[in-house]
């Protein structure tokens, strides 16, 4: 079979969870799929770090020709004519009809939160048309169960042509300390103790409320917890940089750090504090407890599902469950090492070769054709 992949969000300069996603299970796809041949597509004047079939015109130019024309079609730009389309996200796309497509579908946090979403992003989803890549799609590959209920009840679809396919998780991370590990913590200033958080800074994240929590924790406790923050600033994170400002003296933010420095970090916090309001999945959640790490995060969308028994969960809108956890957890060192364990023993049931081989099942389908 020959595999059309639309990578064109690789050429982002920091990859995101959806580049990251993209980039791990293309290359677990590489490893088990031999007798399939893959075609990458890409556009815009910054190549993607993989060797693709590349349109050199500015993305702008193509995104306007897609939606006011639908043109170009994807298939017609690659250098062999695909027996299939794989999306790994939404994008301005259109696909010859006689083509199929399974298209990955992270979330719908546009549709839940639209006020989490800045002006232009809102229009940029209106502009994709998720409703038509939806409808037309042979298969809808969706991180979780909570997700595949989302997109069953939101855009009115058979259940059977939504397939979970949960994330997987570098080996990478694990809770074995490495001779790098000094020397990360070191590059980064990391204090002796603190909380930990991973991901973009915006409002969806809930990271103001965060701040917050662990403001009042170490107020009630005495203790000198400080907050790490690691990610870029993403959507209306203006009132997140106020926040950070007024807590600067214990908290710290160190922006997009190199993914091989991410192991040393998780391993050198105290604690993993996540308190989305919604996820699809929550990679970071699951970074986390490979690494060792207890988790505090949220009881909504698809976090439960992912972490079972495996950390605390509480209400993300309730600041003071936040701080209740904190001072619940790090009181109880028995509570600690249950949840590392548990965390790990959790951590094991996801690899990114089980989500290839999950993946490839979907396109290997014969009704997809």
């Amino acid at each position: 079979m020959q595999i059309l992949v639309d990578v064109r969000h690789l050429s982002d300069r920091h990859k995101t969870g959806v580049g990251e996603y993209t980039s791990a299970l293309l290359r677990a796809l590489f490893d088990i799929a031999s007798r399939h041949s893959f075609e990458l597509f890409s556009s815009g004047l910054r190549r993607p770090p993989v060797e693709t079939t590349h349109l050199a015109v500015p993305n702008r130019l193509l995104k306007l020709t897609t939606y006011a024309a639908g043109w170009p079609r994807i298939d017609r730009l690659a250098a062999t004519r695909p027996d299939l389309v794989w999306l790994p996200n939404l994008n301005y796309t259109t696909i010859s009809p006689d083509i199929p497509y399974a298209l990955s579908l992270h979330d719908l946090s546009w549709i839940h939160f639209p006020e989490y979403f800045s002006r232009k992003m809102r229009l940029w989803h209106r502009e994709i048309r998720p409703d038509r890549l939806v409808a037309n799609a042979a298969a809808v590959i969706v991180p979780s169960t909570a997700t595949k209920e989302d997109v069953v009840r939101h855009f009115q679809i058979l259940e059977g042509r939504v397939h979970v396919v949960p994330h997987g998780v570098d080996p990478m991370f694990s809770p074995i300390f490495t001779a790098q590990d000094h020397g990360v913590r070191g590059k980064h200033r990391l204090p002796k103790r603190f909380a930990l958080f991973v991901g973009t800074l915006e409002p969806r994240k809930n990271v103001v409320a965060l701040i917050d929590a662990v403001e009042a924790y170490r107020r009630a406790s005495g203790d000198d917890l400080r907050l790490v923050l690691v990610g870029g600033w993403g959507w209306k994170s203006g009132p997140i940089r106020n926040r950070l400002h007024a807590a600067s003296s214990w908290t710290h933010h160190l922006g997009y750090v190199p993914r091989g420095d991410l192991p040393a970090i998780y391993r050198a916090a105290t604690v993993f504090t996540w308190p989305s309001a919604y996820e699809g999945f929550g990679l970071p959640v699951l970074e986390a407890m490979a690494s060792g790490l207890p988790v505090i995060s949220s009881h909504t969308s698809s976090i439960p599902e992912l972490t079972g028994d495996a950390a605390i969960l509480v209400n993300p809108f309730r600041t003071d469950e936040i701080t209740l956890a904190l001072e619940q957890l790090l009181s109880a060192p028995m509570l600690q090492e249950r949840l590392k364990r548990m965390g790990l023993e959790r951590a094991v049931r996801f690899s990114w070769n089980r989500a290839a081989k999950q993946t490839l099942a979907i396109f290997e389908q014969e009704k997809i054709f």
